[in-house]
């Protein structure tokens, strides 16, 4: 009797155990991020290219 109830209960938590990994690792790969993600638009490079003469205060 105590070698059923001991393998009842090995069985049943790691039943459990097993389980909750399924769950966790269902949900994080439902809610991953993309593996190739969309590029963003391609914006104009911003040089420091000094376009216009300011005065220096003479």
């Amino acid at each position: 009797m105590p070698v059923i109830l001991c393998f009842t209960v090995i069985a049943s938590v790691s039943l459990g155990v097993l389980a909750a990994y399924i769950a966790v690792f269902g949900i994080l790969g439902t809610f991953r991020h993309p593996a190739h993600p969309e590029p963003a638009p391609a914006r104009p490079r911003l040089v420091l290219v000094p376009t216009q003469n300011h005065a220096s205060g003479d």
